[in-house]
């Protein structure tokens, strides 16, 4: 059952809900991935972004009941974790930056490791099982060496717009006249819709967001032509062309969008960054422990 429409008659969802939209260039079915008896995932990686889903790397959308994963560094991107609304309890966040965060139902809070940092996150109450969402985005390269940047939104900070009988929380970025209270490392957009049937949705991208792929994690819809069933990663065309879909039954969908980096890519476990040079200066941050510790 979906939750009661949203709507505030002072605020518009944008328009141009009518036609077809922007082309579909490819739909990704996630994997399973199951981590320990406590962590279950569907997966979407970089194989599943690719050059469509730029600056997208990775995108959890995880079950967790205990705790799975040590303390751990990121550098080169950001690590965002969302908490779903309807998930029974949050998360716990603490980093070698020294922040000690409780990420709630409906928060978010959102890691840009630039340089390096090491963190840790645990579900706030051992033994009930979370849901959420946690997505790798990379980072410009220019930011490559930038201090670790956090920012947490708890869940009366997301800005929420009303459609026609769903609505749309603003995670990053903007929907229509609403945006999200801080500014993320490069232009993108990340909206959670809850759609019923029947329903249309469009977004129209900012400038220079050309980028967009939606998540649909329950129901169905109809976008470029074509029906689909969660679920499944849609990748769109790049391009400035809104996108449009219709809801066939109660849909949950992520909008991920952004301007493409077209940066080159190389990975180790926990790193990206955009040379080989670059990644092994991290990984030897890493080892003499610049990037800091737990306390």
């Amino acid at each position: 059952m979906m939750k009661n429409s949203r709507q505030d008659p002072s605020i518009e969802p944008p328009s141009g809900l009518a036609g077809q939209g922007r082309a579909v260039a490819r739909i990704v079915v996630p994997t399973a991935a199951q981590h320990g008896s406590a962590f279950s995932a569907r997966r979407m990686g970089m194989a599943a972004f690719g050059r469509e889903g730029d600056p997208f790397l990775n995108l959890d959308h995880f079950r967790m009941g205990g705790p799975t994963f040590p303390p751990h560094p990121h550098a080169g991107f950001s690590a965002v974790t969302y908490m779903l609304p309807e998930s029974p309890g949050g998360m716990r966040n603490r980093d070698s930056r020294g922040d000690h965060s409780v990420i709630p139902s409906g928060g978010l809070h959102w890691t840009a490791a630039g340089s390096g940092i090491v963190h840790e996150e645990v579900p706030e109450h051992d033994g009930l099982t979370i849901e959420g969402f946690q997505i790798f985005v990379r980072q410009p390269v220019a930011q490559e060496d930038a201090a670790p940047v956090i920012h947490h939104v708890d869940p009366d900070g997301v800005p929420e717009v009303g459609l026609n009988r769903g609505f749309a929380r603003v995670l990053a970025g903007r929907y229509g006249d609403r945006g999200a209270p801080f500014d993320p490392p490069s232009p993108l957009a990340l909206i959670d819709v809850t759609l019923v049937a029947n329903e249309p949705f469009a977004w129209t991208p900012e400038p220079g967001i050309t980028s967009c792929a939606i998540y649909l994690f329950a129901g169905r819809l109809a976008t470029g032509g074509r029906e689909v069933a969660a679920p499944v990663l849609i990748l769109f065309e790049h391009g400035q062309a809104p996108v449009h879909c219709t809801a066939i039954e109660d849909t949950r969908l992520l909008v991920l969008a952004g301007r493409p980096l077209d940066a080159p890519s190389v990975s180790n476990g926990p790193f990206v960054l955009s040379s080989q040079a670059a990644l092994d200066a991290a990984v030897e941050r890493y080892r003499r422990g610049a990037m800091g510790a737990l306390t």
